[in-house]
């Protein structure tokens, strides 16, 4: 069996990776399960990549973790604050061990596990909701110190319309369904979703 890797664009941005970064960034994000599944684990080093000037620019990204179709961990930031090979490493050791919604994955499941490499564009304010397309923008709610977010690929996962999006992701940041249509503000942005499959 071989793998090749898998993109899908959200909207029409993309970072503009090249298939041999976006092998390396699956390299990058498989190897470090690897190593936080199975200490003792020495420090985790980049000397093996080849990280290119696109991979060192401060992005933001989620890695999400599945198993059988379901999700087994998803972590991520929505600001660029660190470079795109770092966040994607250390996004994976979260989604892996600290998603505070499952217990930490186990060496023996590794097998089993899909990866989702999510890179994030930069996120921008709306002045209407009537912006938002739901498929091809993540979106930000925060009303007073609640705050939640979905990326764009949920809303499409699950068929769920507009209306559907903004209930869920009300109740999401622990407020009522219908929260979001007063005194919230919203933030949208698109993703590049990495996938790795595997051929014959």
């Amino acid at each position: 069996m071989s793998c090749s890797i898998q993109e899908h664009r959200s909207g029409s941005w993309t970072p503009g990776l090249t298939p041999a970064e976006q092998a390396t960034l699956f390299t990058i994000a498989r190897d470090t399960l690897v190593w936080c599944t199975q200490p003792p684990a020495n420090v985790f080093t980049f000397d093996a990549y080849t990280l290119t000037p696109v991979m060192q620019a401060d992005t933001a990204t989620f890695v999400t973790l599945k198993v059988g179709g379901n999700l087994r961990g998803c972590i991520g930031s929505l600001e660029p604050y660190e470079p795109l090979y770092l966040s994607v490493h250390h996004n994976a050791v979260q989604a892996a061990l600290h998603d505070p919604r499952f217990d930490a994955v186990r060496a023996a499941e590794l097998a089993r596990i899909h990866v989702d490499v999510s890179v994030l564009s930069p996120i921008r304010a709306i002045a209407s909701l009537d912006e938002f397309v739901p498929g091809r923008h993540g979106i930000i709610l925060t009303r007073g110190r609640a705050r939640a977010v979905y990326l764009p690929e949920v809303a499409a996962e699950q068929g769920w319309t507009r209306e559907q999006t903004l209930g869920s992701l009300s109740q999401k940041a622990g407020l009522p369904a219908d929260a979001w249509r007063s005194g919230a503000h919203f933030q949208l942005f698109e993703s590049v979703v990495l996938s790795q499959a595997e051929t014959p």
